[in-house]
């Protein structure tokens, strides 16, 4: 029992290797670290750019190896960037500046229709939500899940698609992002609350495949 519990880290760290390693080549460290995919699939015209946010605890690669296999069979632009630095996404000011660093950067060398999808999962979720809500002339759609603390002081923007994604098990959470949706819809936005099977405490194939839904929704 102790040799298989000795084995078990290195066990852990050759499969994160070769996750690494499948993703490589969509993997880029500058202007910050990201992963971005674009599929052969995407078809004539301009792509749809998804942006994934999973937040604290994950990695970009945890988000593009939830994320890939949908834009692959969706034919969209996948990018799941590490934002803020040191300070993650709590340092929205430096996150917002790497986002347009690396906006800047795949514009230039890609071909993308005029507004993004953003989603994001517990304070990835939160940044997306403000930056819809800020920005949301560059915005086509946004999708947040497992958010603890919503938007509350900000002009509302016209009928921004929106989608609050929560575990049916947290009770609160659900009637949370039930009392917002209704006060959102009320200033016009376009909102549905969607509660998924679970407690809602890790990113799930559900929220893969309902963000994804969206993108599909708001694509031009």
């Amino acid at each position: 029992m102790r040799i298989r519990f000795l084995l078990l880290p290195g066990l852990l760290l050759l499969l994160s290797a070769c996750r690494g390693a499948a993703f490589r080549d969509y993997h880029f460290t500058e202007p910050v670290e990201y992963y971005f995919y674009l599929p052969e699939e995407a078809g004539p015209g301009p792509a749809p750019l998804f942006i994934a946010l999973l937040g604290e605890g994950h990695s970009p690669l945890d988000c593009i190896d939830l994320f890939q296999i949908f834009a692959k069979d969706r034919g969209y632009a996948l990018l799941c960037p590490d934002l803020g630095g040191e300070g993650g996404l709590a340092d929205p000011l430096q996150a917002e500046r790497d986002l347009a660093a690396i906006l800047t950067e795949l514009y230039s060398t890609n071909t993308f229709q005029n507004r993004f999808s953003l989603t994001g999962f517990g304070d990835g979720g939160a940044f997306a939500l403000d930056y819809a809500l800020k920005y949301p002339q560059a915005v086509s759609g946004v999708t947040a899940m497992s958010v603890d603390t919503y938007p509350q002081n900000f002009v509302a923007p016209g009928p921004l698609p929106v989608q609050l994604l929560v575990g049916k098990e947290d009770e609160e959470a659900v009637v949370a992002a039930q009392a917002v949706g209704q006060a959102w819809l009320a200033q016009g936005m376009l909102v549905r609350v969607v509660p998924v099977e679970g407690n809602g405490q890790s990113p799930s194939q559900a929220f893969a495949r309902f963000s994804s839904e969206l993108v599909d929704q708001v694509s031009e």
